[in-house]
């Protein structure tokens, strides 16, 4: 196992976050409503100290935490996310669906999640989900919020995104910030993009890492292993010990009580 960065292998240099092992999937989303301000609330009472969080454009052009390119999931209303403004966005209870009790929780922006996550001295890994044709667009509305952050940020913030135009054009603006691959699978380009992009992580579905020619592939490449979405405590374990870097989980309540000790 390969636990190390093989920085002969890094083209340029980016800011090294300082990621847990464990990592908040959209906050605590398995007792609360998913990217928004009470998750994240949630997620740090339960003792997280980074979150992975979703990021994509409003009509308008500003940039929200949000995961699904629709509505009709997780608020009161349907249609594509990038058909309303964030006025109206901000109208919408993105929080009853999951319980009543969480009726009225807003879709919060990214100034607003990134101004409350430095309260609670978190760490985010920002997926980049553009809306259809956006991708460069909505990696610079996010950058152009970062940027006024980056000091506190630098070493408290990793990108992601299954979307390689986003990787590309955030190595293109902002190439000192750390950028990792989202994977479904270990498909016959992943190694090629990821080396391309510069990337510091490959971030896979967890049910792909089965075959320790793929995992020795990312290690000796010299980048961190962060599968997703890991949801017991068995198999986080197992995964840190193949050599995962960290685990992304939607349930903190189970994986972050002692944390998942390296062997």
């Amino acid at each position: 196992m390969n636990n190390g960065k093989n920085m002969s292998n890094i083209l340029a240099p980016f800011f090294t976050p300082l990621v847990p092992e464990i990592i908040g999937h959209r906050g605590a989303c398995n007792s609360t409503p998913e990217n928004t301000i009470v998750s994240i609330l949630k997620a740090a009472k339960l003792g997280a100290k980074w979150l992975e969080l979703d990021v994509r454009l409003s009509s308008d052009k500003v940039p929200v935490i949000f995961h699904d390119d629709t509505l009709d999931r997780t608020t009161n209303s349907y249609g594509l996310v990038n058909k309303l403004t964030l006025k109206s966005l901000k109208q919408l209870d993105a929080g009853s669906w999951y319980d009543t009790s969480f009726s009225g929780e807003q879709i919060p922006t990214l100034l607003e999640t990134i101004n409350q996550c430095l309260k609670l001295g978190l760490g985010i890994n920002l997926e980049i989900k553009p809306n259809l044709g956006e991708a460069q667009e909505t990696v610079r509305a996010t950058i152009s919020v970062i940027q006024e952050f980056k000091q506190k940020l630098k070493n408290n913030m990793l990108f992601s995104s299954f979307n390689v135009s986003c990787l590309q054009e955030l190595l293109n603006l902002a190439p000192e910030w750390p950028r990792g691959l989202l994977l479904n699978n270990f498909n016959s380009d992943w190694l090629d993009c990821a080396r391309s992009l510069n990337c510091y992580s490959v971030h896979p579905n967890f049910e792909c890492m089965k075959n320790s020619t793929d995992i020795n592939a990312v290690t000796n490449l010299g980048l961190y292993i962060i599968p997703y979405t890991v949801n017991d405590r068995s198999t986080a374990m197992h995964l840190l010990h193949l050599g995962a870097k960290s685990i992304i989980t939607d349930n903190l309540e189970a994986l972050i009580p002692n944390q998942c000790k390296r062997f």
